[in-house]
């Protein structure tokens, strides 16, 4: 469905941004659907095919700890670690509660929660960077005519 790159080592890894085509389980009756959605999407209110509820349908966790490892894997380096960029997406973007992502991450809750913790920290840190660089370029190009 969407396009994807690849590692140095051949194989293919998501695009962040691109949606895939994950299936979701109706809440109601169990009945489970393909739809098109962002990698981390685990949730998403939709009329279920089969019971004609509006219903919250949810992904399968499996399927969704295995697109975060292959984005955490991508994204990992000089900044963030694996696990830190494994657990932020978890638990900031996908929405996984600490429970699962400690079982899917196979550590405590608790390192869960100090992963987490640091990933953001480091997250913001290097959004406040891009945006600091981002105003000196801008600030830069209004002086450019002013010598």
């Amino acid at each position: 469905m969407g396009d994807s790159r690849s590692d140095s080592s051949g194989e293919s890894r998501p695009e962040v941004n691109e949606p895939v085509a994950r299936l979701f389980t109706c809440t109601v009756c169990g009945y489970a659907s393909t739809h098109p959605a962002g990698p981390l999407r685990a949730e998403r209110g939709a009329t279920c095919l089969n019971c004609g509820n509006w219903t919250v349908q949810t992904a399968d966790i499996g399927d969704l700890v295995e697109t975060a490892r292959d984005i955490a894997d991508s994204l990992a380096g000089a900044i963030l670690t694996e696990r830190q960029a494994l657990a932020y997406l978890l638990r900031e973007q996908a929405g996984v509660d600490r429970q699962a992502a400690a079982e899917a991450m196979e550590t405590t809750p608790s390192n869960v929660d100090n992963l987490h913790r640091r990933g953001r920290e480091k997250v913001t840190d290097a959004r406040r960077l891009v945006d600091g660089l981002q105003t000196l370029q801008v600030d830069g190009e209004s002086d450019a005519g002013s010598w």
